[in-house]
């Protein structure tokens, strides 16, 4: 089971790499931005290039006076052969020119200050672009002519109004921009114009509170020889330059936040199937080989031909070496108790026959040794062979529910006779004790810990057997005064180790322990050494599962 957390996994990993996506949208949004201040300096240059053109168009043209009428002069009388030309009428042009007017509401602000002049709006009305406005103001401040107009634009819904508020958002911060109203905005254009009438020459960024869309103002000086006789004021609004933004804008964000999921979700899939791939080689390989380094299962190959797939194949072919050498090692044991059992034979009836014939008390002496040998190398190999059978007969047996406690009671009544004077004392509860499992194994395996605990306990001490039940579990526990274990107890339990030696100061075969672990594996157990508290010597536990109460009555 994969326990690493998601912090430190494959995935998150992934999951940070694949936040670097986010500098397509990032590389949009710079590219959105810098083309909107190329789209606004070109806006800024044509509006101030039609201004400059109107300018030019309305200097120096003959019969166009931009100066105050002056007062109506009664004309001579006529002639009696001449008929008099009717009086000219400039209020009533005026009204003409108002209801004429392309934007008459700013016209009709505008009072007696609107003068226009017929040439002049003329030429005006020629050259005035969409979304435009063209105002001709004189020295003293009158409207001579006024063409095109500046409607709002439409409130947008939806995405269009999202995108629209990006857009804006993205120009705000490159105009230094004056919040007016952008239709109504002829204070402006007459401060505007009273500037260029002095021969500066200026442009102006107005915005609608509600930032719809902006008004770019440029206003030029109109020359007649060496003197300004008036200005012209050009407006024109935003709407053509922020449209241009919006589509890229929808473009590149469309396209950016679809590479972006497509990309990231092709990453975490592959992330995901990456690390399940490696998931699956690790649980394989947790149960492949279990704590003892016995191979119990296989490691299953990995689909395709990455290095994944390759390290599949090396732990499967791994596993494979191990569980044949393992099946060595567990033969090698029967093998050679049934190959030294011969020679162990010879060696003791030659010691028998040496022992018949005369010899001396020197002698006698050395035969002693040898068959002192000879017997210890006779319980090794019966141990040897005990261990194999064990094994074997754990891997087929048929288990049954029974009583610990009883069990173990029987076996104590036994030891006390076997290892007497020996003091064996047991601790039991008054209630049954019920496992699953093999009682002859559990008597075996009570057999070992009985054993070692009489060939290391002390001379008069006593052994102390307690069996007690908590939590779901019977714990056996069997306690020796002896010399203590050392540290460092993790081989304890392996087969042909013994790390202390025994009150007889000889060296112990180390297969008791070993075979007791192997029981108490069978019956879902856990054993465990520890040094009695006070150091005087050691106790060895063992915890087994209890059969439930309700199995129990079911039965």
């Amino acid at each position: 089971m994969n326990n690493v957390p998601f912090k430190d996994s494959v995935r998150a990993k992934f999951v940070g790499a694949s936040l670097l996506l986010l500098l397509i949208p990032l590389s949009g949004y710079v590219f959105v931005r810098e083309l909107a201040t190329y789209l606004r300096l070109g806006h800024e240059q044509v509006t101030v290039a039609t201004a400059k053109l109107v300018a030019a168009s309305l200097s120096d043209r003959p019969g166009l006076q931009l100066r105050r009428r002056p007062p109506l002069i009664a004309p001579p009388e006529p002639s009696a052969e001449v008929a008099p030309a009717p009086a000219a009428d400039p209020e009533r042009d005026r009204v003409l020119a108002l209801f004429g007017a392309s934007d008459a509401s700013i016209a009709a602000s505008l009072g007696a200050r609107y003068v226009p002049d017929a040439a002049v709006e003329r030429i005006l009305n020629q050259g005035v672009a969409r979304d435009a406005r063209v105002w001709v103001i004189d020295a003293n401040g009158n409207v001579r002519g006024l063409a095109g107009a500046i409607y709002a634009a439409p409130l947008q819904t939806g995405l269009d109004s999202t995108i629209t508020g990006a857009v804006t958002w993205l120009l705000r911060g490159r105009i230094d921009a004056v919040t007016t109203d952008a239709v109504d905005s002829r204070e402006a254009v007459l401060a505007q114009s009273e500037r260029a009438l002095v021969g500066q020459s200026n442009n102006e960024w107005r915005t609608q509170s509600d930032d719809r869309f902006g008004v770019l103002s440029a206003a030029e000086p109109i020359w007649q020889g060496d003197n300004i006789v008036a200005a012209v004021v050009v407006e024109q609004s935003d709407t053509s330059q922020r449209a241009l933004a919006r589509r890229a804008a929808q473009s590149v964000i469309v396209v950016s936040v679809v590479v972006f999921i497509v990309a990231f979700s092709a990453l975490v899939w592959f992330s995901y199937s990456l690390v399940r791939r490696i998931s699956r080689l690790q649980q394989d390989a947790n149960v492949a080989v279990d704590a003892n380094g016995r191979a119990t299962g296989v490691i299953r190959q990995a689909g395709g031909n990455d290095e994944i797939s390759a390290l599949s194949k090396t732990l499967a072919a791994m596993v494979a070496r191990q569980a044949a050498y393992n099946e060595y090692l567990e033969k090698l044991a029967s093998r050679l108790s049934h190959e030294l059992r011969t020679p162990v034979a010879v060696v003791r009836s030659s010691l028998d026959n040496l022992r018949a014939a005369n010899t001396s008390a020197g002698e006698l002496k050395y035969l002693d040794r040898a068959d002192e040998g000879v017997l210890r190398l006779s319980k090794l190999i019966s141990r040897m062979a005990e261990a194999t059978q064990l094994e074997q007969m754990l891997q087929s047996a048929d288990v049954e529910r029974f009583d610990l406690c009883k069990v173990v009671e029987g076996c104590i009544e036994g030891y006390r006779l076997a290892f007497a004077p020996q003091t064996i004392e047991l601790t039991r509860p008054n209630q049954e004790c019920m496992v699953t499992g093999l009682p002859d194994a559990i008597a075996q395996m009570l057999d070992k810990l009985m054993q070692n605990a009489v060939d290391f306990a002390t001379e008069g001490s006593t052994i102390r057997v307690q069996i007690a039940n908590t939590a779901g579990n019977v714990i056996l526990t069997v306690a020796n005064t002896g010399p203590p274990l050392p540290a460092d107890t993790s081989a304890l339990f392996d087969s042909m180790i013994s790390i202390r030696e025994d009150a007889q100061g000889g060296e112990h075969l180390g297969l008791g322990l070993h075979i007791a672990r192997l029981i108490a594996e069978f019956h879902d157990g856990k054993i465990s050494a520890a040094n009695l508290h006070d150091g005087s010597g050691v106790v060895i536990e063992i915890v087994m599962p209890l059969v439930p109460q309700d199995k129990l009555k079911g039965n």
